[in-house]
């Protein structure tokens, strides 16, 4: 248990990684800054900062183009689906809420989510739906396969040791939707991470993960090396992902973009150097990890990540049918207050490709779904049971199925 780590005995050992940690921290720190500055010019000449390819190139060999992905950590696939398509299920979701009456069933349960209680910013309405029909269409798309495929081959996905996972067989790892009205100022996230926070010191897996980092090695550091990634242990608590997703993400179903409550990246994919190594230095409690707390998203806080901040931009505006995609070490949040004039609406879909870690926690899922039930990672508010449209195993392709783990890939 984290209660049992000695924090103050833990820093000492990632320490003496380095021939100086302070002079490791302060070449990290250059690093970021030209980062940073890089970011700050493009903002300032209204220059493309995070990359874009649209659905039907994803596939074309472009090597500078990849290397900027990798570089940023992040990129948009758009047109990935028409806007007939994603009106439709639009529409489809909003009357999969209204019919079911979720508004009343959520402030019924609303105290059951802590994952986000400590940021800064009001705790977020994300609604806790996971089986609707306009999730699943979209999740199970032929067109979100393609798209995850190519994004996990992104990644290095085999190494001298085993191979970590398979980047053309996908899980499904079922998340929430963002139905964000204009106005709404209660929807707001603090820049954070997920996939583990205090776990990114503690844990054996993500220290090998990152010992170039801790090692005064900073420049050889991969984070598109995917070895050890499915090997990592995190503490229970609901909403702390259970899996490896190579990219987190989702996909507009409504038109949105800065100051319309969407968003924010940090786009430099090495950014958790920054953060991993802060901690270690003396101004920092003993004890402490830089504010990041057991079960709680990792936070990046001013106090401590002030430098790393001034590279926090909104997205670029978002048509219906486009997605975005961001690496598990990037800085994410959402801007705390909705100006436009129209609904901002997102759902969740995260790239999990094949491997042990992931096929573990989509068989667990599986029994879930066929109950209705959250899933395992969530909060058991379990709104969906007995709720009208419910997506049911009769009603799911063959991909779909293989997705779920209810069928076997070939």
């Amino acid at each position: 248990m984290y209660s049992e780590i000695n924090i103050e005995k833990l820093k000492s050992k990632l320490k003496d990684y380095s021939k100086d940690y302070k002079e490791n921290f302060h070449q990290i720190e250059k690093y970021i800054k030209g980062e940073v500055d890089e970011i700050l010019e493009l903002k300032d000449l209204d220059k493309l900062i995070i990359p874009e390819v649209s659905f039907n190139k994803i596939n074309q060999k472009n090597t500078k183009f990849t290397k900027n992905v990798k570089k940023r950590g992040c990129v948009i696939v758009r047109d990935v689906f028409d806007d007939l398509t994603i009106s439709r299920l639009n529409s489809d979701l909003e009357k999969y809420i209204i019919d079911n009456n979720y508004y009343k069933d959520q402030k019924n349960k609303s105290d059951l989510d802590k994952y986000f209680s400590d940021l800064k910013s009001s705790k977020p309405q994300i609604m806790g739906l996971y089986w609707s029909k306009a999730q699943m269409k979209i999740r199970h798309s032929e067109q979100m396969a393609k798209v995850k495929k190519w994004l996990n081959n992104l990644w290095t996905y085999k190494n001298e040791e085993y191979k970590v996972f398979d980047p053309n067989k996908e899980l499904s790892y079922a998340d929430r939707v963002r139905r964000r009205e204009p106005g709404d100022n209660t929807l707001g996230l603090s820049p954070h991470c997920d996939a583990g926070s205090v776990e990114r010191w503690t844990d054996y897996y993500y220290q090998k993960i990152y010992k170039d980092i801790f090692s005064d090695n900073f420049m050889n550091y991969d984070p598109f090396d995917a070895k050890y990634r499915d090997r990592t242990s995190e503490f229970e608590s609901p909403a702390v992902a259970h899996v490896f997703r190579t990219f987190q993400g989702w996909t507009a179903l409504t038109e949105q973009g800065p100051n319309d409550g969407t968003l924010q990246l940090i786009p430099i994919a090495k950014s958790m150097a920054f953060i991993l190594t802060r901690a270690l230095l003396d101004d920092v409690p003993k004890n402490e990890l830089c504010g990041s707390k057991l079960g709680k998203a990792l936070s990046v806080n001013k106090k401590y990540h002030s430098l790393l901040l001034k590279g926090l931009i909104s997205i670029p505006k978002m048509k219906p049918g486009d997605t975005i995609w961001w690496h598990p070490d990037v800085v994410h949040a959402v801007e705390d207050k909705h100006s436009g004039k129209n609904y901002s609406n997102v759902i969740y879909v995260g790239a999990t490709p094949y491997c042990k870690k992931n096929l573990d926690y989509t068989l667990k899922q599986a029994k879930k779904f066929l109950k209705g039930k959250s899933p395992p990672d969530f909060a058991a508010e379990d709104y969906e049971v007995n709720y009208k449209g419910r997506i049911k195993i009769e009603n799911l392709t063959s991909l779909a199925k293989k997705q779920l783990a209810i069928k076997n890939w070939d």
